[in-house]
């Protein structure tokens, strides 16, 4: 139900001056009588209704309402626009006066079908702000948000976006699903989402879903007819595994910022998918310091199974993947462990054909990588950036413990490695890839800095990369073959 202030019942003749008067800027020009010249060079009133409303459509919200004044035939044209964008609130100089407006435009609009919403709320301050002091009432930027979307889908919506303008944290709370036959794209910014808010049986027709900056807190993400998934920076539930059954999805962006990391089901028509994850999950068990699981499989936080895949299963049908881990100076990254742990036991990527691993992804570990790789038959290229803050050294001295060469894919057309600067570690890293069978004169490396690319196509340092390698794996083997036998003959004595 709309709110009382937009239902009050005036006189049409005051509309137009009404809310005219509320806006920012006040009329630039008027004749000497005070109302507005009707001229007879005023050519755009010989257009016709509906491309006058084409016109207004493409204006903010309180600028199509400022076109009431230039004639009598613009005076009604605005009532039934079909696409209403509410944006520049702080221009309102309050929350408070700017909901009036958006109210007041509601009501007296004519009840013509909406192809777009979009608002922008004033600007939210969170409680420990010093501006939250001196505001009577902080909850009043998102007052009548829940009012102004359910108008909206009444108005049959296709493209409905609300972004709350917030600092720090998400003030507008949703708990219930929402219920259109018209929705296609759905935008949100800066909310709460709870309850059954995620369910989207009720929205057959939705195509598009974006979701920035909210704490999602829902059992479930799920929606028939979705083909594009958006999280941006979003945290999610600490207490809650919320689980992502979109079967039908095209394309997915996945950018964890805290709790528990989201389980992926099946997504048969995959295409394109990008998923980062942050360094601080709650996806670890607390009574380990490793941040790897604890080997029971009745904990929660292990997630029960350790021979199912949480991310990497969902997405085994993706033509083109993206994994990234948040950049971090620690020497530990838990996002990366999610990673490195799927990557080993994960099901044939047999429809990929471009991957690009992130940071921390990329160094996690190389054996879980090769892994990786062969179950990627059909892969052409491969992208992999490196940071040189990191420090991955000893990520790489343990992967060498084990070198054993794997056949790539035949499809396989080029390697790129990517680094701020090309130091030691870069080429002692592309010297593992080559020690593992992956082609010398496929890889490349660029100084993303400079734009600078080094093609490694000298087989003569590449050799001695490999040799030094070798022999450094040949004498880490003879010592502990030679302290075995130490300890065998001590036992003996």
């Amino acid at each position: 139900m709309l709110p009382r202030n937009l239902t009050d019942v005036r006189s049409r003749s005051t509309v137009a001056d009404h809310l005219f008067d509320e806006t920012p800027s006040k009329r630039a020009s008027k004749n000497r009588n005070g109302s507005a010249a009707e001229s007879d060079e005023d050519r755009s009133s010989e257009l016709s209704d509906d491309l006058l409303r084409r016109i207004l459509s493409l204006l903010p919200a309180h600028e199509a309402v400022r076109t009431c004044v230039l004639s009598r035939r613009w005076r009604e044209v605005w009532k039934s626009v079909r696409v209403l964008r509410f944006t520049a609130a702080e221009t309102w100089g309050s929350a408070a006066r700017f909901n009036r407006f958006v109210n007041d435009v509601l009501s007296f609009r004519d009840p013509a079908p909406l192809e777009e919403f979009e608002v922008k709320t004033y600007m939210c301050f969170p409680p420990t702000s010093s501006y939250s002091l001196i505001l009577p009432d902080r909850e009043e930027p998102v007052r009548y948000a829940k009012e102004w979307v359910q108008y909206a889908l009444m108005r049959d919506v296709q493209v409905l976006r609300v972004f709350v303008n917030s600092r720090n944290r998400p003030l507008l709370r949703v708990d219930t699903a929402l219920v259109s036959q018209h929705l296609r794209t759905l935008v949100l910014h800066s909310a709460v989402l709870g309850g059954s808010s995620m369910d989207f049986s009720s929205c057959p027709t939705l195509d598009d879903l974006e979701l920035t900056s909210c704490l999602i807190m829902v059992r479930e993400i799920g929606s028939q007819s979705l083909r594009r998934l958006s999280v941006n920076n979003c945290d999610f539930s600490g207490d809650i595994c919320t689980q992502i059954l979109t079967p039908n999805l095209l394309s997915l962006r996945l950018d964890v910022d805290g709790g528990w990391v989201p389980f992926l089901q099946s997504m048969p028509l995959l295409v394109t998918a990008y998923v980062k994850l942050v360094p601080f999950c709650t996806d670890h068990c607390r009574g380990r310091n490793n941040f790897l699981q604890c080997g029971f499989d009745t904990c929660v936080k292990c997630y029960g199974n350790h021979h199912q895949c949480v991310i990497l299963g969902g997405l085994s049908n993706a033509t083109n993947l993206e994994l990234a881990a948040q950049f971090l100076f620690h020497s530990w990254h838990l996002g990366a462990a999610i990673f490195k742990r799927e990557m080993r036991m994960c099901a044939a990527f047999r429809n990929l054909k471009t991957l690009v691993l992130d940071g921390w992804v990329v160094v996690c570990e190389i054996d879980a990588l090769i892994c990786f790789l062969q179950h990627t038959p059909v892969l052409e290229k491969i992208t992999l950036r490196l940071y040189n803050e990191l420090r991955y050294e000893v990520e790489m001295e343990e992967s060498c413990s084990s070198l054993e060469k794997f056949v790539p894919s035949e499809h396989l057309k080029v390697v790129e490695v990517k680094c701020t600067k090309v130091v030691k570690n870069v080429h002692k890293f592309v010297g593992i890839l080559i020690s593992y069978g992956i082609a010398s004169d496929l890889i490349s490396i660029q100084e993303t800095d400079k734009g600078l690319q080094l093609n490694l196509r000298c087989e003569r340092m590449n050799l001695l990369l490999v040799d030094e390698l070798l022999l450094a794996n040949q004498k880490s083997r003879m010592n502990n073959l030679s302290d075995q036998k130490s300890g065998l003959s001590e036992t003996l004595i």
